[in-house]
């Protein structure tokens, strides 16, 4: 299996029922093709460095998904012929790709970065309470020498 990474472009102007619809389109035929979509993120709408289609805006949006070649072939098949997609690029990411490591590996690094704000927070609270120390005595030599 390997990762794959699809930017496309939509239609701005498109309502957001056919954005949803285009979205969950674009998602099925990744699963039904025997792949798995890891991330989809919209980036929002913003301008294009040059006019498509008379088009000076457009929605950005990046998919990260797992697949074989056919499932590239297919994905970019359909956006080549749907009038609401104005642009799309797919890049190969990871030549062997495995979903069990990269899950393992996103809990990994969720668990580590849990572990270094509850370090964060030790320090914070440890300083806090030193601060504290430091105000009460400053306050007590304040009121020696009134």
């Amino acid at each position: 299996m390997r990762k794959y990474e699809t930017f496309f472009i939509v239609d701005p102007e498109l309502p957001e029922e056919a954005n949803s619809v285009l979205d969950a389109k674009i998602q099925s035929i990744v699963t039904s093709n025997g792949g798995e979509v890891l991330t989809y993120a919209p980036w929002g709408k913003r301008k294009l460095a040059y006019a498509i289609g008379k088009r000076t805006r457009g929605l950005y949006v990046l998919m990260e998904y797992a697949g074989g070649s056919q499932l590239v072939a297919e994905l970019e098949r359909n956006l080549r012929i749907d009038e609401r997609i104005l642009k799309f690029i797919t890049v190969l990411l990871d030549e062997r790709f495995d979903p069990e490591k990269e899950k393992e590996r996103q809990a990994a690094r969720a668990a580590a970065l849990y572990t270094e704000e509850e370090e964060a927070g030790a320090k914070l609270g440890g300083d806090h309470e030193e601060l504290s120390e430091d105000a009460e005595g400053f306050q007590e030599e304040s009121l020696e020498d009134e």
